[in-house]
């Protein structure tokens, strides 16, 4: 990961230090990409069907060819949408700009590309898995290589829960190197919505065969972490980057404004038909009328704080209030205010281990639920963290009357221009009724 210009970054490392071994990043360690090409053999990951006389399903390709939105991430560029974003930035062609190839393709330097790799193929299997330039020859055969032999030689520990966070985060929230400002957002690009357990299920599930398979052989050579722990970790994850980016010359904009990109896009895109005075509980003092950070993950882990550490949520409430309340004052303000919050999320993230989150779901569920009464999801971001937190949940809990609310809590969020905090708090309070 790239250098920040603050200290708060140490906060993350030691965060993702706890979770797993940190590796580098596919896009910046130093091995060479050979291609999905080189992936694709029927023998190997190409299989047409899958197959169980092997540890692994071999058609991991053919999964990734017909169901993976990653596959396509490239040839969107093409599509006229992408096209007319990329004019209107005065990018040219998107297939052929540094700022939509660094997260719509597996977009290493020249040096790095094998005789195989082409841009085209999108995120392909080294994007997430690791230049397999050292490992690609022997990673199948387990005479030759072990799992731990094959982190060494440059493949990442997609199954560890930090690091996958990072990975993922290093797209789907951004980087140093690369961010979703608000200027492309204005220009047509979507907004970004994060939560790794969430995303990773519908990931791995894509389709009409999964893209592994989590049986006893697969766990026998990996560790699997449960649901709620990935969702903690990544929770805690993209706080932290946030606030990580927040300290970066990312927050810095342009002109008399800091890179708005980082606040709630509800708080400006809304009806100006409907008046919504009204102070948000973790707001502190700031006064109704301004634009928030973006802070879905930040409400999310006063909740599990409420679960995991209750000592802490005083400070860590303290601490989301103060960063609001900066917003307000100056951008050095908000800097301060989101090292300090950053200091208090690292001392939850100490708390978060898996053994003591397992097991907690019902806990965790009734201090989400707690969090929605007090009014803290009046913003559409922080109710789309919710839902995918209670989903989560619900399901690891196996209660089928709970299960069977989950839909109609979903159609509450079907348009976030729609979205109305009453009906959404309802439901919740449906929930904790059960």
């Amino acid at each position: 990961m790239s250098k920040m210009k603050n200290s708060a970054v140490l906060f993350v490392a030691v965060a993702f230090a706890a979770a797993a071994t940190r590796a580098e990043l596919p896009e910046t360690a130093a091995a060479v990409h050979t291609g999905v090409a080189t992936c694709a053999a029927s023998q190997c990951h190409g299989s047409a069907i899958p197959r169980d006389a092997t540890g692994i399903l071999q058609n991991e390709y053919v999964t990734w060819t017909q169901s993976d939105p990653h596959a396509a991430a490239y040839s969107t560029l093409g599509k006229p949408q992408s096209q007319k974003i990329a004019a209107r930035l005065g990018l040219g062609d998107a297939r052929s700009a540094a700022e939509c190839l660094g997260c719509h393709t597996d977009n290493v330097p020249a040096e790095r590309r094998g005789e195989k790799f082409q841009l085209s193929d999108g995120v392909g299997c080294e994007a997430c898995h690791g230049g397999a330039e050292n490992w690609l020859a022997t990673h199948h055969n387990p005479a030759e290589a072990s799992r731990d032999s094959n982190l060494e030689a440059g493949m990442y520990p997609t199954n560890a829960a930090g690091a996958r966070a990072e990975l993922c985060l290093s797209c789907h929230l951004g980087t140093t190197n690369k961010f979703a400002s608000h200027r492309m957002m204005a220009a047509g690009h979507p907004r970004l919505a994060f939560e790794l357990d969430t995303f990773t299920e519908i990931w791995r599930t894509l389709g009409r065969q999964p893209h592994f398979r989590n049986d006893a052989d697969y766990r026998e050579r990996k560790a699997v972490p449960g649901h709620s722990y990935t969702w903690a970790v990544g929770l805690l994850a993209e706080a932290q980057l946030r606030l990580d980016l927040v300290a970066s010359s990312h927050f810095d904009g342009v002109g008399m404004f800091p890179e708005l990109g980082f606040y709630d896009c509800h708080a400006c895109h809304r009806s100006m038909k409907s008046v919504q005075w009204r102070r948000l509980p973790r707001h502190g003092n700031a006064e109704p009328g301004l634009p928030f950070i973006n802070d879905g993950t930040f409400v999310m882990s006063l909740a599990l704080a409420r679960a995991v550490r209750p000592g802490l949520y005083d400070d860590l409430q303290a601490a989301l209030q103060r960063l609001h309340a900066a917003g307000s004052e100056s951008v050095g303000a908000i800097r301060a205010a989101a090292a300090s919050l950053n200091t208090q999320l690292s001392a939850l993230r100490a708390a978060v281990t898996e053994d003591r989150i397992n097991g907690l779901e019902a806990e965790i569920l009734e201090a989400v639920l707690e969090t929605g009464s007090e009014g803290n999801y009046l913003d559409y971001g922080s109710a789309e963290q919710a839902f995918m937190a209670v989903q989560m949940l619900v399901i690891e809990l196996g209660d089928a009357n709970l299960e069977a609310e989950l839909d109609t809590l979903a159609t509450a969020l079907d348009d976030d221009e729609r979205y109305r905090p009453a009906q959404f708090t309802a439901l919740l309070e449906k929930f904790r009724a059960h």
